[in-house]
């Protein structure tokens, strides 16, 4: 199974990456995340090879993937593993130049493995894929 979203922000696609990668942390939703500590920063290491990670309230962090694509301002490309997950899933997003906009479309592919106790993870996160590329995105607000 693979998850593909898409929208268009009025914003170019150097902004609109920029906003994506290095202020993901401004845009995620905070609250109760892995291992059942509360999400105070989420970061994405600009390099390939870079850490994707949740910083939690009480300091500690938990490395949820590895930057396998950073070209801005066009893709960023990362894998994805919760703790309960046997192998990672993949994430590729890309930043396409669309007028003065720029359309984002991001897939996420690999499912298959890592989710056999909880059949329905695709279909939550890809409720919370469209969630977040559809109304959390602070980055679609004007500056």
């Amino acid at each position: 199974m693979t998850i593909h979203k898409s929208i268009r922000v009025e914003r170019p696609p150097a902004t609109a990456f920029k906003a994506f990668c290095e202020e993901i942390g401004q845009w995620w939703p905070k609250g109760p995340s892995f291992n059942g500590k509360d999400l105070a920063d989420m970061c994405i290491e600009g390099r390939i090879g870079g850490r994707f990670y949740e910083r939690y309230s009480d300091g500690t962090e938990y490395d949820i993937g590895q930057v396998t694509a950073y070209q801005p301002p066009g893709r960023v490309a990362f894998t994805w593993r919760a703790p309960s997950w046997e192998v990672a899933t993949q994430v590729e997003v890309r930043f396409i130049a669309d007028g003065a906009g720029t359309r984002v479309e991001l897939e996420h592919s690999g499912w298959v493995g890592c989710y056999a106790r909880t059949l329905s993870l695709p279909r939550r996160c890809d409720r919370l894929s469209a969630q977040l590329m559809l109304t959390r995105t602070s980055w679609r607000r004007d500056a």
